[in-house]
């Protein structure tokens, strides 16, 4: 390959990879719930939204994720589901 043209490629991906940051965070910045009704001031940063599942048939996830206050590091990722209309134990 010549090396204007991996000169190119490489300016092409490194271009698509900064975008996908600005775009993640942009997105984590929307996400992010500044406090809630009656909450007293709390020492860490909560994020909510939605995680689409099936973008055909309009089909989301809620999510609450809480980052941890001390060592997120050694703590684990804990994903709770509750069941909706159609959920049957």
């Amino acid at each position: 390959m010549a090396p204007a043209r991996r000169c190119s490629l490489l300016a092409l991906a490194l271009s698509l990879s900064l975008c996908s940051v600005f775009a993640a965070a942009a997105q984590q910045a929307a996400d992010r719930v500044a406090g809630l009704p009656g909450q007293p001031p709390v020492g860490f940063a909560q994020y909510a939204g939605y995680v689409t599942v099936n973008e055909t048939h309009g089909r989301a996830l809620f999510y609450w994720f809480f980052e941890a206050t001390s060592s997120p590091d050694k703590k684990p990722l804990v994903l709770w589901l509750n069941g909706g209309t159609s959920y049957a134990p």
